[in-house]
C-alpha cells in the first residue's frame, strides 16, 4: 500500500480526491490544509510515496513551492506532483516549481477525476506521468539546468547580492531603487551595479534586460529558492578586512 499526501486548503475538495485515491488504490491518504504543517520532521517521518501540492495558499506566508522544496530536501525518495487550477497569476511559479524541481507530475483541478487517478497509478508504477494537457502549455518542453535549485546559487554570488534580493523579498509593494538604499544600506549606484553584475545569468530565466519591476517579480515568485542562499550569504558576520563588496 502506498502512502500519498495531498497537500491544499480546499479541504472539501482535497478529502473527496483523497477518498477516491484511497478507493482506487487502495492507498493509505492523508491531507494537509496549512503548508506551515508540513515541516521536515513530518515528511521524513511519514515515508511518503508521493506528495500532490497546490501551489497557491492566499493569504499564507508560504506556497506550494515552500512544501515542495521541504520534501525534495527532506525525503528525497517521494515522488512530487503539483496539482492546481492553472490560473495564470500561478503561470510563473508553476514553471519555476516544473524546472527547479524533479516534479513527477502536474494535475489541474478541472481534469476528470479518472485521468488523474490514472496518473497517480502511472507516477507510482514508473515514476512520472505526462503533464495535464491543460497546464502543459504552461510549461517548458525541456527542463534547463540553468534553472535547478543549485544554480539559483549564482544569483547570489556575495553579501551584497543577498542583501539586494532580500530587500526585494521583503517589499510588500514594487520598491525604488531609493526604497531599495534605505532597506540595504547601500548606495544606489552600487545597487545599480550588481543588477548589471547578474544580467548574464538572469537572462538564463529569461530575465533579459531586466527592469527593477522584472526583479521584483522574479523575487516573489523565486522567493523559496532563493532564500536559503540569501541566508547563507547574510548568517557570517562581514570580515572588514578582506571584504568591501558592501560598499
Amino acid at each position: 500500500m502506498s502512502r500519498i499526501v495531498i497537500v491544499d486548503d480546499a479541504t472539501t475538495l482535497a478529502g473527496l480526491l483523497a477518498d477516491a485515491i484511497a478507493r482506487h488504490g487502495p492507498h493509505d491518504v492523508q491531507v494537509v490544509a496549512d503548508p506551515v504543517e508540513v515541516t521536515a520532521d513530518l515528511v521524513s517521518a511519514g515515508a511518503f510515496d508521493l506528495a500532490l501540492v497546490d501551489l497557491s495558499f492566499p493569504n499564507r506566508d508560504l506556497n506550494g513551492l515552500d512544501v515542495l522544496l521541504v520534501f525534495h530536501e527532506h525525503a528525497p525518495d517521494t515522488r512530487l506532483a503539483v496539482i492546481t487550477q492553472g490560473d495564470d497569476w500561478v503561470a510563473d511559479l508553476l514553471r519555476v516549481a516544473w524546472e527547479a524541481l524533479p516534479l513527477a507530475g502536474a494535475f489541474s483541478k478541472s481534469a476528470p477525476l479518472e485521468t488523474v487517478l490514472r496518473s497517480i497509478g502511472q507516477i507510482l508504477r514508473s515514476g512520472s506521468a505526462p503533464p495535464d494537457p491543460v497546464l502543459a502549455p504552461l510549461l517548458p518542453a525541456r527542463r534547463s539546468e540553468a534553472r535547478s535549485y543549485e544554480r539559483f546559487g549564482r544569483l547570489i554570488g556575495h553579501r551584497g547580492h543577498a542583501k539586494l534580493w532580500k530587500a526585494l523579498i521583503d517589499s510588500p509593494t514594487e520598491p525604488s531603487y531609493v526604497e531599495l538604499r534605505d532597506l540595504t544600506g547601500l548606495k544606489v549606484n552600487t545597487l545599480r551595479n550588481y543588477r548589471e553584475h547578474l544580467l548574464a545569468e538572469l537572462a538564463l530565466h529569461d530575465l533579459h534586460g531586466p527592469t527593477l519591476r522584472d526583479l521584483y517579480r522574479f523575487a516573489q515568485v523565486a522567493r523559496p529558492l532563493l532564500t536559503p542562499h540569501i541566508e547563507q550569504r547574510l548568517s557570517p558576520p562581514p570580515d572588514p578586512s578582506t571584504s568591501r563588496e558592501d560598499t
